[in-house]
């Protein structure tokens, strides 16, 4: 690999890259409530040359306890959360990602990029249409 490429392989700088990363998404998930699958997933990809599964898996360890109590926390002290709709969202995230897991593990790389981007691209443009003509 040439010693000027973007991407960052080992050591101290890419070390350094990934805090830096992890810290934009951090922010990005308290701000927005995104961070794992938006932001981290598509960076560790681009960035740090993580295969699509690897990256997915490895966002889901940094940002689900940490990120999402510390944001749920400031969230539930403004009032913004609805505690009934969280409490129901829960079984079905739970087996949603088990069955997401399971079909992961069948998808080929290049298959679960595509599947990966086309589905923030379709989220993208129905919530920036809903941003200007709702």
């Amino acid at each position: 690999m040439r010693k000027n490429t973007v991407l960052m392989t080992e050591g101290l700088r890419r070390d350094a890259g990934i805090f830096l990363v992890a810290c934009l998404c951090g922010m990005a998930s308290g701000l927005f409530g995104i961070g794992g699958g938006v932001l981290l997933v598509p960076l560790l990809g681009l960035l740090f040359s993580f295969s699509q599964h690897r990256a997915q898996g490895t966002s889901l360890v940094a940002l689900i306890p940490p990120t999402g109590a510390l944001a749920l926390l400031a969230y539930a002290r403004g009032g913004f959360v609805s505690w009934r709709t969280g409490l129901l969202l829960i079984p079905g995230v739970f087996l949603g990602g088990i069955v997401g897991g399971k079909l992961a593990e069948k998808l080929k790389r290049q298959r679960m990029r595509q599947v990966f981007a086309g589905t923030l691209f379709a989220l993208g443009v129905w919530q920036a249409l809903g941003a200007w003509w709702r």
